[in-house]
């Protein structure tokens, strides 16, 4: 038998977050149901009784998460971000082994924010393995859409990308629409070489703002770690000097561990 005392202790977070999302999935479900019994005026005490049960378990998920970052070796840069909470934060950090992540570019990839070798965006491609963490990516632009509520230093960035793209497009002599206005082919809107569409003019800064997060990440959470920090690829091959860093993104000031509380808070969440 393995003495107790030589056992080394396995870091909880990618487990609790697992649960986390997986809790979120089937709560966000229950009250789904919930809004459609409600809406013939029929209701299922089980139901009911199964959504308090899991919004307990749920609450439960969320406190240990929320504790456990507070002791995350990134936790005194990303807990002074603006827009990052210990939720949307969580369910990033948790997906990570940044021990497996030796460049940011191999960080980008397994988040499913590389560019394929013809410059386009990853995609699902039917009977083909994905590259990336599709869970992590979703987790990802659900982080940039916090980044660009709470209109802090990273949302900044995201409208100089937002401006650049809208210069280049207008540039090559595209006009940038609303969806609603692109034209149609085969019955279907299209982008082509003159229109291009505002969502993607957004999805493109959005991506680029998520990089930077993530470059920002990844070297708070390396040096805090002690391992081995690489320049960027336009540092290192294209001839950039300048290297943005951790501390030119913060805005909040150190926040203390809070004690946990005994009691809990059912979530509620509106249902469309």
């Amino acid at each position: 038998m393995t003495d107790s005392k030589d056992q080394v202790q396995t870091n909880p977070l990618p487990t609790l977050v697992d649960v986390q999302l997986s809790v979120e999935k089937l709560r966000v479900g229950l009250q789904v149901r919930s809004s459609h019994l409600k809406r013939q005026n029929r209701s299922d005490p089980e139901t009911e009784d199964l959504l308090e049960v899991v919004r307990e378990v749920e609450d439960y998920v969320d406190r240990r998460v929320a504790r456990l970052l507070e002791v995350h070796p990134a936790y005194p840069w990303f807990s002074r971000v603006k827009g990052i909470g210990k939720e949307n934060i969580g369910k990033v950090v948790g997906m990570v082994d940044i021990e497996k992540a030796p460049h940011v570019s191999s960080l980008w990839k397994y988040a499913g924010m590389h560019v394929n070798d013809n410059g386009t965006a990853p995609k699902r491609e039917v009977g083909k393995k994905l590259e990336y963490n599709s869970q992590l990516r979703s987790m990802c632009w659900r982080l940039g859409g916090s980044l660009i509520k709470a209109k802090g230093k990273f949302y900044n960035y995201y409208m100089q990308e937002k401006e650049k793209y809208t210069i280049r497009f207008s540039n090559e002599g595209r006009q940038i629409v609303p969806a609603d206005k692109l034209p149609k082919e085969k019955g279907k809107k299209v982008e082509n070489d003159k229109f291009i569409s505002e969502g993607h003019i957004h999805n493109m800064a959005t991506r680029k703002m998520v990089k930077m997060f993530l470059s920002m990440l990844w070297v708070s959470w390396r040096e805090a770690e002690g391992l081995p920090v690489s320049n960027p690829y336009s540092i290192e091959h294209l001839g950039h000097t300048h290297v943005r860093t951790p501390d030119e993104w913060i805005e909040k000031p150190v926040k203390k561990a809070k004690k946990e509380k005994a009691s809990t808070k059912s979530k509620k969440t509106k249902v469309a």
